[in-house]
């Protein structure tokens, strides 16, 4: 059983809709740099389970975590969109900013690689960013259960269809989300892109391993500030042929942003979440490193 964890409740935004970030910790001054944490599909506040620790690590180097709590957190990333969270990622990084934040750091674990990405492609008015952590950045599309699913399917899930209905409840299950989700969100999800450019409105696929160099390169571009990349090396979200040679993944994200960090790795053995008990402290290490060099 986890703990409690005491923190500080931030209201970033209050319009609609409205904005929340959780500080871990004691409320510290408002001036100390900040990274900015945000879940995969399906988490909320407190559910991704090396942030305690990562929130320790960062404290002792003088900076502090926060986790930002997106309209789409839980089952509610069925009917919105990488572009919608970012919009609210920037309500919160402004918010930080206005309170004198030094400096910000952008974290995305899963498919918040992909909010963290869509941040930088949403708007250039966004507030600047110091860096960026992405841990556990994968392909929804490359899941082998996924993968298995489509091949079932007479359809491709969103050819006809209003965009704002939903999938079928067989569809949703696949991924967990008893909210339901729209077709649009299930092309974003599923379908391999038929473009080099970046549409947010059209796919979140920013990570597979059979995107073309010239997508890639697009995916980064617009990242100007340091990137950590942290891949599990355990990830139950990669299919064989992709796990069996991930140092060639790696390599190609070195090759397409060129701001990538030395510091990037993979973490050998560990799971998607880091929720083995095993392999947290390297990687609470690794940030604490790339956010020193800052």
């Amino acid at each position: 059983m986890s703990k409690p964890a005491p923190g500080v409740l931030h209201t970033c935004r209050t319009s609609w809709p409205p904005t929340t970030a959780f500080e871990f910790g004691s409320n510290s001054p408002s001036s100390r740099p900040v990274v900015l944490f945000i879940g995969g599909l399906g988490d909320t506040l407190g559910t991704t389970p090396y942030l305690p620790k990562l929130a320790q690590g960062l404290e002792a180097q003088g900076w502090r975590l926060a986790q930002a709590l997106p309209s789409s957190a839980g089952n509610a990333w069925g009917g919105s969109s990488v572009e919608r969270d970012a919009a609210e990622l920037a309500a919160c990084t402004s918010y930080f900013k206005g309170q004198g934040a030094s400096r910000i750091v952008l974290m995305g674990s899963s498919t918040g690689c992909q909010d963290a990405i869509a941040y930088h492609h949403a708007s250039s008015d966004f507030t600047g960013l110091s860096g960026v952590v992405l841990q556990a950045p994968v392909s929804d599309r490359e899941i082998e259960a996924v993968q298995k699913f489509l091949e079932t399917l007479d359809e491709d899930g969103s050819a006809s269809r209003d965009p704002t209905s939903f999938v079928p409840p067989a569809w949703s299950k696949l991924f967990h989300c008893k909210g339901g989700i729209t077709y649009k969100r299930w092309a974003s999800l599923t379908q391999k892109p038929t473009s080099d450019d970046v549409d947010l409105a059209v796919s979140e696929d920013f990570f597979s391993s059979d995107l073309s160099d010239a997508r890639l390169r697009n995916v980064f571009a617009p990242v100007k500030c340091p990137i950590l990349v942290t891949i599990s090396g355990n990830d139950s979200s990669y299919p064989p042929n992709v796990k069996a040679n991930l140092p060639a993944l790696l390599d190609r994200f070195r090759q397409a942003a060129p701001t990538l960090s030395p510091l990037s790795t993979i973490i050998d053995g560990a799971p998607h979440t880091l929720d083995d008990g095993e392999h947290a402290d390297e990687f609470v290490k690794r940030v604490v490193d790339f956010v020193a060099a800052l």
